[in-house]
This record gives C-alpha cells, sequence and structure tokens, in this order.
C-alpha cells in the first residue's frame, strides 16, 4: 500500500501560494483541540513491506528507485528474524524517510543513506499509535522520526512559521507533520494526518 498523500494544513494564496493560517483544508481539523507533531524530514519515501513471511522493500510507489547503498543498508538493518519478531501473526508495512548524503539536502542529517521510521500500518488496515509505532521500530532497531510534542494547531503553526533546528543534524527543520493521538477519518474516509513546512510562510 502506497503511503496516502499528507495534506497542507492550510489553503494557499493563489497569488503567492504561500499558506493562509486559520484557513483550513479540510473543517475537520479544527475540532481537534490537540495534536501529535513530529519533525518533517527531507529524504525519499521508503516502504518496508512484510507479507506472508516475505520482506521486500519499496518507494513511495511501484515505478520509484532506491540507491543501490541505501537498498545495502536496508537489507543489512531490517532482516527478515527481526520482522518474525515484531509481526509474528500479521503482515504489516513499515513507512519511513530514506535520508542522508546524496538524498535531496540530506548530507546534513547523515555522512551515510540510512532509514527513519514515522509510520506503521498492519493487516493493511491498523494505523499504529506513536507508541506502538516506537516500540516496533525499537524491535527493528530502527529510528523514529523526532517527536515534538503535543499541541493545538495554532502553536505549531507558530513554530514552523519562525523556524525551528532540526533534531537529526546541524540544519534547520524542514517543517512537521501532525496526526492525532490515534487514527481518525473523516466522512469521506481520508486520514486526518497534515504537514506544515517552513516554506510554505
Amino acid at each position: 500500500m502506497e503511503y496516502p498523500k499528507i495534506e497542507t494544513l492550510y489553503e494557499r494564496d493563489p497569488v503567492t501560494f504561500k499558506v493562509r493560517p486559520g484557513v483550513f483544508k479540510n473543517s475537520v481539523y479544527r475540532l481537534i483541540t490537540e495534536w501529535q507533531f513530529t519533525e518533517k524530514i527531507d529524504g525519499t519515501n521508503i516502504r518496508c513491506l512484510w507479507e506472508d513471511g516475505q520482506l521486500s522493500f519499496g518507494g513511495r510507489t511501484a515505478n520509484a528507485s532506491i540507491p543501490a547503498d541505501l537498498i545495502t543498508w536496508l537489507y543489512t538493518t531490517i532482516t527478515v528474524d527481526k520482522m518474525r519478531v515484531a509481526f509474528p501473526d500479521a503482515d504489516a508495512v513499515i513507512y519511513g524517510e530514506g535520508y542522508g548524503a546524496g538524498i535531496q539536502k540530506g548530507g546534513a542529517y547523515s555522512p551515510i543513506k540510512k532509514l527513519i521510521v514515522f509510520d506503521v500500518l498492519v493487516g493493511a488496515k491498523w494505523w499504529l499509535n506513536w507508541e506502538n509505532v516506537c516500540d516496533v521500530a525499537g524491535k527493528l532497531g530502527l529510528d523514529v522520526v523526532p517527536f515534538l510534542g503535543t499541541m493545538p494547531l495554532g502553536e505549531a503553526t507558530e513554530l514552523v512559521r519562525r523556524g525551528f533546528p532540526s533534531k537529526l543534524g546541524n540544519c534547520p527543520a524542514e517543517g512537521v507533520v501532525g496526526r492525532p493521538e490515534e487514527a481518525l477519518f473523516d466522512k469521506k474516509g481520508a486520514r486526518l494526518i497534515v504537514k506544515l513546512k517552513t516554506k510554505d510562510f
């Protein structure tokens, strides 16, 4: 399963293409008073696919290419034995960001290419909460994207507007990703998860 597109929190001005704080892309967002925010990492989307006891890796889409040295790192770090421990009775997809030197501006994050986890889907239907995402990553020996805290949308907006340093390296953070404490969906069945980048302002 490809990772769902994360919508920008606010609508954009049609002329400047900058966001318009307070003008939500989805009116449901304002109904949730507290969101969990993590740092958005500038990299390439990677899927770790565990199905019927078989392990494979893919990019955001079936046709996406993955750098050879990142593929080597993935197969060395994430093994079938580790996946069996983490998911003994279920299929799963671990979603992460491939990052490091040679991927976007990732040289400021890490001199080598590797994976950092941001989400986990089990049995093609259950999105794990953040605590369980961290538990799965720990069993696999993987890092998770930096957790920034639980806060209202307005507070997160000001954080991104001002800009803040990345917790991974010597560079500014790209932005944030926010989600409710437990996976929620709107009336169209779309998952409630949002992003906001410093360059949006």
